[in-house]
């Protein structure tokens, strides 16, 4: 292969290098923006989301009772300040209505 040829090749791949380099780099900052804007700041707050998510999706509390095996009483209380409820309970009301709930260590680590 001619120096040329070579040259050229070496510039395409530099080339494909730094678009993967800046799709990575937008995928990342886009991450961030999804995890800044769906960030939990506070517990009543999220409690709203839920329920507006569940209102949202036609579902009555009566069926999510059904669905979850947690009273209305308890659904009740968990959309007005989920802290008067078990984490887990929590957990299975998200994931019923379809969030994905997770835990970003956001400490540094050495």
């Amino acid at each position: 292969m001619d120096k040329a040829k070579l040259s050229t090749e070496l510039q395409n791949q530099i080339n494909q290098l730094n678009q993967l380099r800046k799709q990575a780099l937008k995928q990342e900052q886009d991450e961030q923006k999804l995890f800044e804007k769906n960030k939990i700041e506070d517990l009543p707050h999220f409690g709203k989301q839920l329920n507006t998510q569940r209102k949202l999706l036609g579902i009555e509390l009566t069926t999510l009772e059904m669905q979850t095996g947690i009273s209305s009483s308890t659904l009740k209380r968990l959309f007005k300040d989920p802290s008067q409820v078990k984490f887990q309970t929590i957990c299975i009301v998200a994931e019923t209505l379809g969030f994905n709930l997770c835990a970003i260590n956001t400490h540094k680590q050495e």
